[in-house]
C-alpha cells in the first residue's frame, strides 16, 4: 500500500485562508486589516514550517472572542482561553492541525492569526536565498555608492580610500535588525553571507 504524503504548501495555504474567512464570517461586523506574516504570532514548531495569515480586527470587542470560541467549539476544535490585566488570549486547536488564535493587549485591537499544520521546509529556503541575493547586490553596489556619492558632494573626499568602507556600518545595522527579528533571521543570515562574500573583497581591492 502506498502511503500518502503529507499536505502540500498549496493545500495548507488554502486551508489557512478558508479558516480565516470562516472565522471572520462568525460576525458580519468583523473587518480584517492584514498584517505581514513575520509580525504575527507563530506557534512553536519542532520541525518544518507553518503558513501563517491574519491581521488586526479594528474596533472588535470582547464579543468577538466569545463568537470565535463558539464557532470553533461547534466545529470540533479544542478551545483554550486566558485573560489577565495585560489582555486576553484565545487559542483554538483545529482537528486538522490548524491553530487559530485571537489575542489582544490592553488598549489595542485584537489580532486574529491562523497557522497551518507544520509542513516540511523547502530544500531552498526562500528567506535565506532572498537575503543571499540582496547581500550580493549590496556587496557589489555598497563600496561604489559610498565612494561616488560622497566624493561628488564633497570633492575633498575624492581619492580617500576609507570611503570604500563607509557602507559597512549601515549594512551591519540592517543585518542586525534582520537577525533580531526571529521571522527575518534566515534573510539576515543570507544578507550577511552575501554582503561579506562580495563586499569585502571589492572594498579591499579598491582601497
Amino acid at each position: 500500500m502506498v502511503q500518502r504524503a503529507g499536505p502540500s504548501r498549496a493545500e495548507v495555504t488554502q486551508g489557512v485562508n478558508q479558516r480565516l474567512e470562516a472565522t471572520l464570517h462568525a460576525d458580519p461586523s468583523l473587518r480584517l486589516e492584514p498584517v505581514p506574516a513575520q509580525f504575527l504570532r507563530t506557534p512553536e514548531t519542532r520541525s518544518g514550517i507553518r503558513i501563517v495569515r491574519g491581521g488586526r480586527l479594528p474596533e472588535a470587542g470582547d464579543e468577538a472572542f466569545d463568537l470565535v470560541a463558539e464557532l470553533w467549539r461547534e466545529a470540533g476544535g479544542r478551545v483554550e482561553e486566558a485573560s489577565g490585566l495585560d489582555g486576553r488570549l484565545l487559542v483554538v486547536h483545529d482537528p486538522a492541525g490548524y491553530i487559530i488564535s485571537l489575542t489582544r493587549h490592553s488598549g489595542e485591537d485584537p489580532i486574529l492569526t491562523v497557522a497551518s499544520p507544520a509542513i516540511p521546509a523547502p530544500f531552498l529556503d526562500r528567506g535565506l536565498m532572498s537575503g543571499l541575493l540582496a547581500g550580493l547586490v549590496v556587496g557589489c553596489l555598497g563600496p561604489c555608492a559610498t565612494t561616488v556619492i560622497p566624493s561628488a558632494a564633497f570633492p575633498g573626499l575624492a581619492g580617500t580610500h576609507l570611503t570604500y568602507w563607509a557602507w559597512i556600518p549601515l549594512f551591519l545595522v540592517i543585518v542586525g535588525g534582520s537577525l533580531y527579528l526571529p521571522e527575518a533571521r534566515r534573510f539576515g543570515v543570507g544578507l550577511l553571507v552575501g554582503g561579506v562574500l562580495i563586499g569585502l573583497p571589492i572594498a579591499t581591492m579598491f582601497s
